[in-house]
């Protein structure tokens, strides 16, 4: 009998998530000498594996539509192999864990960081132990909860290169298409606050890095093994230390690694920089860097603990419009007491910052989405928010959708629904090819097209009333149970 089998579950999207976390656990597991087999729910059939093959199922789930391809798999396993033990994993499990433990298809729930106790399970069960006395797991003994402290966080140095082998990598739009891309972290957690954020819950606003001879190694590895155009970095917060970044840089030039690269910053740090510094980072092939810009409104920015102002990101886009790098930034709608002039605000901003970084700006807007464990969710849940009471109720909530809004009524409530479904098709693009996936799709390519063409017009004229193309867009996307619209 195998360790461990570790499935991610499916989630409805356009393009299957590529699955980091169930890689990054079987690299660990494997390179302590376990055996383990990896299913991804979203491009294999979980009948692909006999779970009497395995003694331990590991399950890893954000919060949202993912948690219902987790209950689809967790059944499965219970209904060919019930005895098998089943763990929870993931972010949504770590941030609710004594409301997941309850459920009858969750055997325990590892809590934040996964590696080493999903490798101390597998300990625990060679010998006999107490699964209790492994740090990191919740479990009910008797009907009651019981949490074993905290796992400690890892020096995340140590951990082995991704075991890519076993991903089915015809399966993934990230292989096949141009350009291609992999994804890889550097890093794990954030040092700030940010009110809407799960990092205070789960990662206790704690930054680890790699340094940046083994995040080069790594990059490396990859370029020479998959020979990807691209390295997306998942990381919270790469741009934490820019020395370390600069040193990711120029080890990338003096080693000639050839591959563009893109990741994250804040516009607090984009104070520090220059164009010597981001001159650097894009000859090393730093071609787009992404921004949380969040709201145009400095009183909006306040309360969510942003710390930045609509002056700093003013600056940035200059600044990265006169290097040559593009500035991708994301706003939010929707804020629990936001006012028709901080919605203004954001709109504004948004214009504002497409004329200072012209082709190198790209914005895009979402809803405001409560999660728990995130500083803001009392405010939510005392404006109105209904908490689902269970894993099904997870199961079936959805990101960037108004209807988790209560406190958005009318006038307002559509506004945002429009120009949030808009902001996916491109209204920021003087020009828009879309998704790899809609290629040979030819009726779905024109539908894209006129959805394009109409979020420019609408963005332009600021124009959001009687929206019928795009009511009928957020009908079709909640009637077909996408995960992320």
């Amino acid at each position: 009998m195998a360790d461990v089998l570790l499935i991610f579950p499916a989630i409805r999207q356009v393009g299957p998530r590529f699955p980091y976390p169930s890689l990054a656990l079987a690299a660990y597991l494997m390179d302590k000498g376990r055996e383990v087999r990896m299913l991804d729910a979203n491009v294999e059939d979980l009948s692909a594996v006999d779970p009497l093959d395995y003694r331990v199922v590991g399950l890893s789930t954000i919060t949202g539509p993912q948690v219902a391809g987790a209950l689809e798999a967790a059944a499965f396993v219970r209904a060919r192999a019930p005895e098998t033990l089943i763990v929870w994993g993931g972010i949504h499990p770590s941030i609710t864990p004594h409301q997941t433990i309850r459920h009858p298809l969750v055997d325990v729930v590892a809590r934040a960081e996964g590696e080493r106790t999903l490798l101390r399970i597998v300990e625990a069960l060679d010998v006999g132990g107490p699964l209790r006395e492994v740090p990191g797991l919740t479990l009910l003994e008797e009907g009651r909860v019981v949490d074993a402290p905290d796992v400690e966080f890892m020096d995340i140095n140590e951990l082995p290169l991704l075991p890519y082998e076993l991903l089915r990598k015809d399966r993934y739009i990230h292989f096949s298409g141009k350009p291609s891309r992999v994804y890889l972290e550097s890093s794990r957690g954030c040092p700030h606050d940010c009110g809407f954020c799960y990092n205070l819950a789960v990662q206790k606003r704690t930054w680890r890095a790699k340094t940046a001879q083994r995040t080069v190694d790594e990059m490396r590895h990859v370029v020479e093994s998959l020979g990807p155009d691209e390295i997306w970095f998942l990381d919270d917060n790469m741009s934490t230390s820019r020395k370390r970044m600069a040193g990711i840089a120029r080890l990338l030039i003096e080693r000639d690694v050839k591959v563009g690269w893109t990741t994250g910053s804040r516009f607090d740090y984009a104070l520090k920089y220059d164009t010597d510094y981001l001159g650097l980072l894009k000859e090393s092939g730093c071609f787009a860097m992404g921004f949380g810009g969040e709201s145009g409104s400095q009183r909006v920015l306040d309360r969510v603990c942003k710390g930045t102002s609509p002056e700093m990101m003013k600056a940035a886009a200059r600044l990265y419009h006169e290097v040559g790098i593009s500035l991708n930034s994301n706003f939010m709608l929707g804020f629990p007491g936001e006012t028709d002039s901080d919605i203004e605000a954001t709109l504004g901003i948004v214009d504002e910052l497409k004329s200072l970084g012209g082709r190198d700006f790209i914005a895009g807007v979402t809803v405001y989405t409560p999660f728990p464990g995130t500083p803001m969710y009392a405010e939510a849940l005392a404006a109105g928010f209904e908490e689902p009471g269970s894993l099904e109720g997870w199961g079936t909530y959805q990101y960037n959708s108004v209807r988790n809004l209560p406190w958005l009524k009318g006038k307002r409530r559509r506004l945002e629904e429009t120009v949030t479904l808009m902001a996916r098709f491109g209204f920021q693009f003087e020009s828009y090819q879309g998704p790899g996936v809609l290629e040979g799709r030819r009726f779905m390519a024109l539908v894209h097209r006129f959805l394009c063409a109409s979020a420019r017009f609408r963005w332009r004229h600021k124009v959001f009333a009687l929206p019928l193309e795009w009511m009928l867009v957020g009908y079709l996307l909640e009637k077909l149970g996408f995960g992320e619209h």
